[in-house]
């Protein structure tokens, strides 16, 4: 479960911009979920985030992926000397000299865990988790801190925080995180905080990927009866779905898979590459017609795509972050996708999207105003990220009214061209 998280000088972002998917207020359980955690009592389901085209929007979310992969990765992907792919706010020069910063909450297991880290290109300047488990106060695990006088990292850890500390210490490179080395090495106290990162789902628009689905199809005992009744419910009219797998053939992909498939697969040449179809009915006869995947609409493909991650996230109650969730959707498309999350059920799954689909604000029973979000940029090309609770709207407000009215910002301000 994902309580917070913040973001400071990374790409667009200049100060400190906080997220959270803690509630304001009293909100319905179609929109929100009891964690069984004191601290952070109830939750929202989803988070949807407004803004006009290069607010910044998809920035936070690479932010998110950013911080999930160098936890990941940083122990094991990197060597001593390699550069941090970490970008400062550009557009102050006093920003460029300082490390970027990334801080999340999130609940594993009813334990809290509070940890962030601050980079720049060439090291770890702050590293630190904070942990508070069920029923007890906090507890600081650790932090370390580079110390420019000595040019070493000062380490401080507490009593609470178990197994070989110094060795983990010796072995964290410069440019590498504590908590990925020491796991690496087998912490077990610090496998949880890798389980919830390795679970949090991160996709750019061009990464929700149709292989996800199709392995789903065919990994899950019952896959193939759920994704056709996913795609039904959605109003895509499917009786059957082949999944073939075909050998990848990088000289021909270009023509046969999506940009973000090819990501995936270049260093898979040799391995299988799946591929579904779709019947259909035929009328007059009990046979179907397969049609191949790519004769399929965008929009259809998408659907299909999303259908393996928004099943396998209810399943496992896991968090996943999407940019551009309505790209190729009809907007009832995309208000299905939302309440299939939002919906009173036992699962504490969460999705957090970007979205330009106004018409999500029109009913409120689709969305919680305690959902809303809004990313805008200054005069000096710095974004900030504020929740539509902060504006306080009546009860019986129009949401819709009010965004494009321009009354919570966060819109184009674009020209009469019949003036120009």
């Amino acid at each position: 479960m994902l309580v917070s998280f913040a973001v400071e000088n990374w790409t667009c972002f200049r100060n400190r911009q906080e997220f959270s998917m803690e509630t304001v207020g009293r909100v319905e359980d179609d929109f929100a979920f009891n964690t069984e955690v004191s601290r952070y009592p109830r939750l929202n389901r989803v988070a949807t985030i407004y803004g006009p085209n290069g607010s910044g929007k998809s920035r936070f979310v690479e932010a998110l992926a950013f911080m999930r992969d160098f936890v990941m990765e940083s122990a094991g992907e990197t060597q001593a000397g390699d550069s941090i792919d970490v970008e400062p706010f550009c557009f102050d020069s006093l920003s460029l000299e300082k490390p970027t910063q990334f801080e999340i909450v999130f609940i594993q297991k009813n334990t809290v865990y509070e940890y962030g880290f601050a980079v720049d290109n060439e090291k770890v300047w702050d590293e630190w988790l904070f942990v508070r488990p069920p029923g007890g106060r906090i507890q600081r695990w650790f932090r370390r801190s580079f110390d420019p006088s000595s040019g070493k990292h000062e380490w401080v850890f507490g009593p609470s925080f178990q197994g070989a500390r110094n060795m983990w210490r010796t072995a964290t490179r410069p440019n590498a995180l504590y908590v990925s080395t020491a796991a690496q090495l087998n912490s077990k106290s610090l496998y949880p905080v890798m389980e919830w990162f390795q679970n949090l789902g991160v996709y750019r628009s061009d990464e929700v990927l149709s292989w996800f689905t199709s392995e789903f199809l065919m990994n899950e005992s019952d896959g193939y009866a759920r994704v056709i009744d996913f795609l039904n419910q959605a109003d895509i009219q499917v009786s059957d779905i082949k999944v073939r797998e075909e050998d990848i053939d990088l000289e021909m992909a270009g023509s046969l898979i999506r940009m973000g498939d090819m990501e995936r697969l270049k260093n898979l040449a040799g391995q299988k590459v799946p591929r579904p179809e779709f019947g259909l009915p035929i009328e007059n006869s009990d046979d179907l017609a397969y049609l191949d995947f790519n004769e399929q609409s965008d929009g259809t493909q998408r659907m299909y795509a999303f259908a393996g991650f928004w099943l396998d996230v209810i399943d496992h109650e896991r968090v996943m972050v999407v940019d551009e969730l309505d790209r190729s959707l009809h907007p009832h498309l995309a208000k299905f996708l939302i309440e299939f999350i939002n919906r009173p059920n036992k699962t504490r799954a969460q999705l957090i999207a970007t979205t330009h689909n106004v018409v999500l604000l029109q009913n409120q029973d689709v969305l919680d105003r305690n959902q809303v979000w809004f990313m805008e940029k200054d005069a000096n090309q710095a974004a900030s990220l504020v929740p539509l609770s902060d504006y306080r709207p009546r009860k019986k407000e129009s949401l819709l009214r009010g965004y494009l009215g321009g009354r919570y910002g966060a819109i184009p301000n674009v020209s009469d061209p019949r003036l120009n």
